[in-house]
């Protein structure tokens, strides 16, 4: 387990991961940061406390996303067939809930799907957006985990800022990877 980083530290190292992010092809959203009682919930709901860095991260930045514009990377009409990342156009590090925090970017509605599937001991904290089969998180001694189509969680040798720069760095990718695709259109 790695040194705990402090609030301040996790997030400027977000905004670093995120600086080679084109915000003509991206655009970043954030909710409201969430109540005292909405964190007691969530902990309470989990078993265990969050990351105190993340935690302090989401008082700032709450479910941040960061989205493909649609211009540059147009959203799969439905019952559309193609290969699996052409429909993952973006990535959130999961939420408290608050007002304006959709479901999807929700930590207690991803855990309440992973505990749907007995998978009890993970506080999600971060997916691909168009993925619902794959969700990173903390389990209730620190590690850092990978679930699967809802499996048994993978322990993970990284931290959650190294796992999300990974992250970024693979969604830019597929990202110009779309761009190619569409212009061979």
């Amino acid at each position: 387990m790695t040194q705990p980083i402090s609030a301040e530290a996790f997030h400027a190292r977000i905004w670093e991961i995120l600086e080679p992010v084109d915000s003509t092809c991206f655009e970043v959203v954030a909710a409201p940061a969430p109540s005292a009682q909405a964190v007691a919930a969530l902990e309470a709901s989990v078993g265990f406390p969050l990351p105190p860095a993340f935690a302090g991260f989401c008082q700032r930045n709450n479910g941040l996303c960061v989205m493909a514009r649609d211009e540059f990377w147009p959203q799969a009409k439905e019952f559309a067939v193609g290969p699996a990342w052409t429909f993952w156009r973006g990535l959130v590090l999961l939420g408290i809930d608050a007002p304006d925090l959709p479901e999807w970017a929700s930590i207690s509605a991803q855990h309440k799907r992973l505990v749907e599937d007995e998978v009890t001991t993970v506080i999600p904290l971060l997916k691909i957006v168009g993925d619902g089969n794959r969700v990173w998180g903390m389990d209730s001694a620190g590690v850092m985990v990978e679930v699967l189509d809802f499996e048994d969680p993978t322990p993970l040798t990284g931290d959650l800022l190294e796992i999300y720069a990974e992250q970024i760095t693979e969604l830019i990718q597929r990202q110009q990877d779309m761009m190619q695709r569409i212009a061979k259109r």
